[in-house]
C-alpha cells in the first residue's frame, strides 16, 4: 500500500509583496483541497525542502501503519492454523 502523497505534484507560488517576516515563497501539495498544508520560505528551495520532509513523514508513518497491520494479520493467520491443528 503506498501513500497517495507520492504522486502529490508540488505548486510553488512567489510573492509579489511578501508577508513582511521576509517569507517570499510559497508552496502547496496539488491537489489543494486534499493536501490544505501551505509551506512559506525565503527561497523556492526552502519551499520544496519543507515540503518534501512533509512528503517524507506522512510516506513513513503510513507505511509503518501499513506493515503493523500486515504482520498483525499474519499472526492471527499463524494463530488459526495452530488452532486447527490441535
Amino acid at each position: 500500500m503506498t501513500h497517495p502523497i507520492r504522486k502529490a505534484a508540488i505548486h510553488t507560488f512567489k510573492r509579489e509583496n511578501g508577508d513582511g517576516n521576509g517569507r517570499e515563497w510559497i508552496a502547496q501539495f496539488y491537489p489543494y483541497k486534499t493536501y490544505p498544508v501551505i509551506f512559506s520560505s525565503k527561497t523556492e528551495q526552502g519551499v520544496i525542502d519543507a515540503a518534501e520532509d512533509m512528503r517524507t513523514e506522512a510516506i513513513e508513518k503510513s507505511e509503518a501503519e501499513c506493515i503493523r497491520r500486515q504482520e498483525a494479520k499474519e499472526k492471527a493467520a499463524q494463530k488459526r492454523k495452530a488452532k486447527e491443528t490441535t
